[in-house]
């Protein structure tokens, strides 16, 4: 008897340092994960993705309207990754990277070639 006492109190003890995870820290936690993990689209990607209608929501024409959109000046490589971003498939850092625009812009070129 002594040493179930002795048992229960010991878990009652150990329990009281592992006390459960609050929600709002779970969620805290989940909030940064998502945001570490923004999916790197490459120039080529980026171009078929708009094509298709991925960016839509964000004013992106896709398919004949995404040719159309691009010769009338309206799509071009900043608008195409501001797009990307806006839908969380791009960091805003990628604004500022010169070289990824100018493939992007490369890649834009080439629908009209398709």
């Amino acid at each position: 008897m002594k040493g179930f006492i002795i048992t229960g109190l010991s878990s009652l003890v150990l329990g009281s340092f592992f006390t459960p995870v609050n929600a709002n820290e779970i969620v805290a936690v989940n909030s940064t994960l998502q945001q570490n993990q923004i999916s790197y689209l490459s120039p080529i990607n980026l171009v078929s993705h708009g094509r298709g209608g991925t960016f839509s929501e964000q004013g992106i024409p896709s398919h004949v309207g995404f040719s159309l959109a691009i010769k009338s000046g309206k799509v071009n490589a900043e608008s195409l990754v501001q797009a990307a971003v806006e839908a969380g498939r791009l960091s805003s850092g990628t604004l500022n990277n010169s070289t990824y625009l100018s493939n992007v812009q490369f890649e834009l070129s080439q629908v009209d070639n398709d």
